[in-house]
């Protein structure tokens, strides 16, 4: 198989880190981008000492994000696969959020992906393939109170991945949508996720109550191998089946396809309850 050369964002870490690990052993080249890589110098050192990767500064959420991407692209002179990993989380009852930092979360999980995709889309289509990986959750398939914001965000990258697999699968770009439940990484940590401080109190004892506490209970014990996600990512862009690339989902772990199934049921269960009315609101042929 021919090298090919992946950029991932968000590669300090976690799904990201692992991601560049199941490349650089598959015998490819990655460029690992990091909002700040002097933060993560035995990172940097780890990957870049194969002599298969390069690790470079760059903030999906940055407005000159399109000039960052400049030297990213210069380094081994295209990009066959990008995957659009960076991202991080943000929870509490809607009232309560601020609205910065909303805006700040869907630049960071939304916007980021949309914009370095619309940078890298002409280079794949100029050569006639590519592959174009976005990051989804088992919350855009059904909202969860409490996670509003974010699930709002990956939905919305979710339906554009979808749209985009329409647009760009005629010039020879796939898009793939890794869809996975709670990972076992370092999302939940204090630093790293961003949670309403105070909560109203008229919440508590409520279903978002309830999930906030959850949440808070759950690092260090989800259900989903962060490491086996990225190596059937990594497998799936090198080698899915023809009768697999068109479909856009690639569902990973028990806890999405047990969410998949749930909201399927819910929706032929609304389907019938409603299904009158639906049809009554066609004109007449």
């Amino acid at each position: 198989m021919q090298q090919k050369i992946f950029l991932v964002t968000g590669s300090s870490s976690g799904l990201g880190l692992c991601l560049c690990r199941v490349i650089i052993a598959s015998g490819h080249k990655v460029v690992a981008t990091m909002r700040q890589p002097s933060r993560y110098p035995d990172i940097v050192s780890e990957l870049e000492s194969t002599g298969s990767a390069k690790c470079i500064q760059l903030d999906v959420s940055a407005p000159d994000l399109e000039e960052q991407l400049d030297p990213c692209v210069k380094i081994y002179g295209h990009v066959d696969v990008l995957i659009n990993n960076a991202g991080y989380g943000y929870g509490g009852p809607l009232e309560d959020i601020k609205v910065p930092e909303s805006r700040q979360l869907m630049d960071t999980l939304f916007w980021g992906p949309i914009r370095t995709s619309k940078v890298l889309i002409p280079y794949m289509r100029s050569r006639g393939s590519g592959v174009i990986v976005n990051v989804g959750s088992a919350v855009d398939v059904a909202g969860m109170p409490g996670l509003t914001l974010y699930g709002a965000c990956k939905a919305a990258i979710a339906d554009a991945t979808e749209a985009l697999h329409g647009e760009l699968a005629p010039l020879g770009i796939r898009m793939i949508l890794a869809e996975m439940g709670d990972m076992r990484t370092s999302l939940l940590d204090s630093g790293k996720n961003m949670t309403v401080e105070r909560p109203s109190a008229a919440y508590a004892n409520t279903t978002t109550g309830f999930v906030m506490q959850a949440i808070q209970g759950m690092h260090g014990k989800q259900d989903v191998d962060p490491a086996m996600c990225a190596k059937r990512i990594v497998e799936e862009v090198l080698g899915g089946s023809e009768d697999r690339s068109k479909f856009v989902r690639l569902p990973l772990g028990k806890q999405y396809v047990d969410a998949v199934r749930a909201k399927g049921k819910v929706l032929e269960e609304n389907l019938q309850k409603f299904e009158e009315i639906a049809l009554s609101c066609d004109f007449s042929h």
